[in-house]
């Protein structure tokens, strides 16, 4: 064609005459794979936000039964839990922060999840690109607000394990020594954690060594103890 001329497809044709057009076979065919997937992107721009409320709400209801299991054993349970560990800190204090920053993280994760399932109202507009302008910013919003729910759950777990594996190892308070108390017939206690007979006294030896050496013949009480008298 003469008086034609070869144009980039990047080019602006709307003042080019079409006579001055020269249309080339392309040199990679379009497959029918490929206007499938062309067909395919093309519906997800308008079925993106919905697609990502539909996998946030079913994902929002997953980790919402993982939160109410962890409700249910850190504050149900937490009590009776703590209560069989020997020490306040640092085993209580930390299976408490540890549990709690789990169950936290999880109910994080449960409201992001169900921000990203309801989204945000969009502004009806009667522009066209406006009202898609507004939609792909709501679709990346909550795409944001699904991917740190799930980064939230994930971090739910090392917590966990972390609180469970000190309870596991930490003392027990079945683990303390038994406590006995002494009397004599004066009125005097003596604390300790075992007696023994030596000589004419009776020895009673605490954690820390001999508490006291009490003369066998005053002893009026030898009783064991939950605890020893003061003592928290």
């Amino acid at each position: 064609m003469s008086g034609s001329r070869k144009l980039d497809h990047d080019l602006d044709l709307s003042d080019v005459p079409v006579e001055q057009l020269e249309f080339l076979p392309s040199p990679n065919p379009a497959t029918p794979d490929d206007l499938r997937w062309a067909k395919m992107a093309g519906e997800a721009r308008f079925n993106g936000l919905p697609d990502i409320q539909r996998s946030a709400e079913r994902w929002g209801a997953t980790i919402l039964v993982i939160t109410g299991l962890l409700t249910t054993l850190t504050v149900v349970r937490g009590a009776s839990d703590l209560a069989a560990l020997r020490d306040l800190w640092p085993h209580k204090i930390l299976v408490g922060s540890f549990a709690g920053i789990a169950l936290l993280v999880a109910i994080i994760s449960v409201i992001l999840a169900a921000m990203a399932a309801q989204g945000q109202p969009v502004e009806i507009v009667v522009s066209g690109p406006r009202f898609e302008e507004a939609t792909g910013k709501a679709t990346r919003t909550a795409s944001g607000r699904l991917k740190w729910s799930r980064y939230l759950a994930v971090l739910v777990v090392p917590f966990y394990l972390v609180a469970l594996g000190i309870m596991a190892y930490a003392p027990q308070a079945t683990d303390q020594p038994p406590t006995i108390l002494v009397t004599d017939e004066v009125g005097g206690t003596y604390c300790g954690t075992s007696a023994k007979k030596q000589g004419g006294n009776l020895v009673v030896v605490g954690e820390k060594g001999v508490v006291a050496k009490v003369p066998l013949s005053s002893v009026v009480n030898l009783s064991p103890a939950a605890k020893c008298p003061g003592k928290k």
